[in-house]
């Protein structure tokens, strides 16, 4: 199977620092980045830019639940102008994570984040950006696979998943591979996340492995990301190079 592969970096250093990686057909960016004075997408990298990853909103999107009307305004306007601005230097995508546990136990918590990511939508498609939800495997999310399809439908927004795998964490493969089987097109968008300051390594053998888990939905080519942690240095990043096929 035909695969697109990415990079994700944390920060301003990992971005300045980031080797070529020729392999490499596209780069993720956490939105944070765009609040840094001295962001500057690097020449080698500024057409492969593509997706905003806003996975660290998970707690913000929460805590606008029951929140007066006019903070929920200003989280509008501040994602707008966020999305304004990644369009503007050809971002085609970005993701929002969501606290899933609460929305599939809570009803009322269903209810309010499902019109905040309308609203967010609204936005996402104004920028002509498309929208992503993460689900972090392993969690709560991956042992609720049906429940998220559920929720995600109830949307009624064309809205795509990410899947976010975490592989070095105990039974998070395992977990992968069941979720995969049962869920086979919300696993064209994968992201590996591993702390390669920490003694992680991502294998040729690992990489396989995961692969396997990979299902084409639609005709868009399946895309994995590979994100070596927030401490992650030059080194890492350029060892992702020979992992890479």
């Amino acid at each position: 199977m035909k695969l697109r592969y990415g990079i994700t970096v944390a920060s301003m250093r990992q971005l300045a620092e980031l080797p070529e990686l020729k392999k490499a057909a596209f780069l993720e960016l956490p939105s944070t980045l765009r609040e840094q004075s001295d962001f500057k997408l690097p020449a080698a990298w500024k057409s492969r830019f593509k997706r905003v990853t806003g996975r660290s909103e998970a707690r913000t999107l929460s805590s606008l639940i029951d929140a007066k009307k006019s903070i929920l305004i200003d989280f509008l306007r501040v994602f707008s102008g966020c999305c304004e601005n990644f369009a503007k230097l050809g971002a085609s995508e970005i993701t929002l994570g969501v606290d899933w546990e609460a929305a599939f136990s809570d009803p009322a918590y269903a209810r309010e984040i499902s019109s905040i990511l309308r609203s967010c939508f609204g936005i996402t498609e104004k920028h002509a950006l498309a929208l992503i939800l993460e689900l972090r495997v392993p969690g709560s999310a991956a042992a609720g696979g049906m429940g998220f399809y559920r929720f995600r439908n109830s949307l009624m927004i064309p809205v795509r998943t990410l899947v976010d795998l975490h592989p070095h964490e105990p039974g998070a493969l395992e977990l992968m591979e069941r979720f995969s089987a049962a869920m086979p097109f919300e696993c064209d968008k994968l992201r590996i996340s591993f702390d390669a300051s920490g003694g992680n390594y991502l294998t040729e053998k690992l990489l396989a492995r995961i692969c396997k888990c990979v299902r084409p939905a639609g005709a868009a080519i399946p895309e994995i990301t590979f994100y070596p942690g927030k401490n992650a240095d030059r080194e890492a990043f350029a060892a992702l190079g020979e992992v890479i096929p």
